[in-house]
């Protein structure tokens, strides 16, 4: 078998890009010489080096630790794989083009004599964001021209047997637009999907994959990135399921909402990742009919996010050419109240375990209740206990502010916390409904 292109990488750092392209690569009608590991015991293999010597075009993937081995002068360059791979292609004038992953500009400087002409070598500019517009360039300027196009003839000649078939199955009327949305429906079986995280993953899945007409694809997401799959649903109504996938915000642990963003199935292999929504988002996202769309509608809050003026709103998201779109926002408004004390007034104090004290007469018996409202730097909220008919009850939920409302319920003023949140007095304690003040 003669191979078209060989793809050098390090296995740690390079091999989920090499792997895609291996696989858009093969399925375009390449011969690509990619998973060697077989080849890799003992003594640098001779059948290696022929498929180099086979090839036209030598794809190098590096990134940020790809030259660490060659570099270090106590590593034995017989095993360093990638620096003879290299070497090799150099020494037969392959046609080598480096892809440069994301932090990578340039060749580090001092690599050794065999491989230091690989730094006049130059490839397609790689962005995982615009992964399309690169896997379109390497092919288009860089790749030797490929022949076999047996594969896209096969297609052609389905397509025009189903156009000319078409009239004889069905009496109604069809339009070309609709033949053509037909065939690409039944054409395209697409499932999104995670696998299973490892132990050292946590709850949380980090890849994203998608099975198109038996084909596996890992989607380029951020390696740091922890997600979850929330509804695969036609968004963009273009007969092809897209995903609406949750941006888990530092994995899960750092008291801060999520975000979410659209992938999308462009054809051929290629996959678009949207623009994220929503900076902080608490409530799962509800999907719904909006103007004969689906749309995306999120509750979003800066709770515990930044020291700002607190806000919640709602906001509505559709997806149109493959990005997020807002349609529609509306926050929400404050309930008024006689007398507050907010997180704003610890802002600027020194003293972590400050208390601010409040005071209001709220079952007007002539005697002033005390609130001890303390600040939870986490969350950037306020925290309080209320000294009442000779009680302390305490508050372990966090707001932005704590506030008396001119609103009362069995004689005695609603407390509210943060923009809404309201506690009504039932005879015997504070209560919004779900949770109580403790009795200390």
């Amino acid at each position: 078998m003669k191979y078209d292109v060989f793809i050098s990488y390090r296995r740690e750092g390079g091999y989920d890009t090499a792997k895609h392209l291996n696989d858009l690569l093969v399925r375009d009608g390449y011969k690509v010489s990619f998973d060697i590991d077989t080849l890799r015991s003992g003594d640098f293999d001779t059948q290696l080096l022929s498929r180099i010597e086979e090839c036209k075009d030598f794809i190098l993937i590096v990134d940020k630790h790809t030259f660490d081995r060659t570099l270090d002068k106590n590593f034995d360059p017989n095993k360093d794989w990638l620096r003879c791979e290299l070497a090799h292609a150099l020494k037969h004038n392959k046609n080598i083009i480096p892809v440069f992953l994301s932090g990578v500009t340039s060749f580090p400087e001092g690599l050794p004599a065999d491989i230091v002409n690989v730094t006049k070598k130059n490839g397609p500019e790689y962005n995982r964001y615009y992964f399309n517009d690169f896997y379109a360039t390497l092919k288009k300027r860089f790749l030797h021209k490929h022949t076999n196009n047996y594969k896209y003839i096969i297609i052609a000649i389905f397509v025009l047997l189903l156009l000319l078939l078409l009239p004889f199955v069905t009496n109604k009327k069809t339009t070309s637009t609709d033949v053509a949305a037909n065939i690409i429906e039944s054409l395209v079986d697409i499932k999104f999907y995670c696998k299973e995280p490892g132990e050292s993953d946590g709850f949380f899945a980090k890849e994203l994959f998608a099975k198109v007409d038996g084909y596996e694809y890992k989607i380029d997401l951020p390696s740091d990135i922890c997600i979850d799959i929330i509804e695969q649903k036609d968004f963009d109504l273009d007969g092809i399921d897209d995903v609406l996938v949750e941006n888990v915000q530092a994995c899960g642990g750092n008291a801060v909402g999520n975000s979410y963003f659209f992938v999308t199935y462009q054809g051929d292999g290629f996959f678009n990742v949207s623009n994220e929504f929503g900076n902080s988002v608490w409530e799962q996202p509800t999907i719904e009919d909006w103007k004969g769309l689906p749309s995306v509608l999120i509750v979003e809050s800066n709770t515990g996010l930044n020291r700002e003026e607190g806000y919640v709103a709602k906001e509505r998201y559709i997806l149109k050419q493959g990005k997020a779109v807002r349609v529609e926002t509306a926050k929400k408004q404050e309930i008024s109240v006689l007398k507050e004390v907010r997180n704003s007034a610890f802002h600027n104090e020194d003293d972590p375990d400050k208390t601010i004290t409040m005071e209001y007469d709220l079952n007007n018996d002539g005697i002033n209740e005390i609130f001890h409202v303390k600040y939870w730097d986490r969350w950037d909220a306020v925290l309080f206990s209320l000294v009442l008919n000779g009680k302390t009850y305490d508050c372990h939920i966090g707001g932005d502010r704590v506030g008396i409302s001119s609103m009362t319920t069995n004689g005695y003023h609603d407390i509210i916390l943060g923009e809404d949140n309201i506690f009504k007095w039932n005879g015997v304690n504070y209560t919004n409904g779900e949770d109580q003040l403790e009795i200390l």
